[in-house]
């Protein structure tokens, strides 16, 4: 109980800043993910309910017209998980 420095508090030390390592990014690209997927799943069950197109027909059809575009996207993403998730 004296007025000595005690080792249990930190007051003097820097707080902890997050690094962006290679799980916080691949924990970043499935949260983002999984939003979008989110998002256009709410928006074709509301265009169902209106009785108009829901926009993946649209993303369908971009994504027909520039099909090396989209391979070479895919490829890209792949290759960056692979590199986030290899030991």
């Amino acid at each position: 109980m004296g007025s000595g420095h005690r080792q249990d508090l930190a007051l003097w030390e820097p707080a902890s800043v997050s690094t962006l390592n290679a799980p916080a990014i691949l924990s970043l690209i499935a949260t983002v993910g999984a939003f979008i997927a989110f998002l256009l799943m709410l928006q074709e069950a509301l265009a169902l309910r209106t009785g108009t197109d829901p926009v993946n027909n649209g993303l369908r059809s971009v994504v027909r017209s520039f099909p090396r575009s989209v391979y070479a996207l895919a490829v890209v993403i792949g290759m960056l998980l692979g590199h986030l998730l290899w030991p």
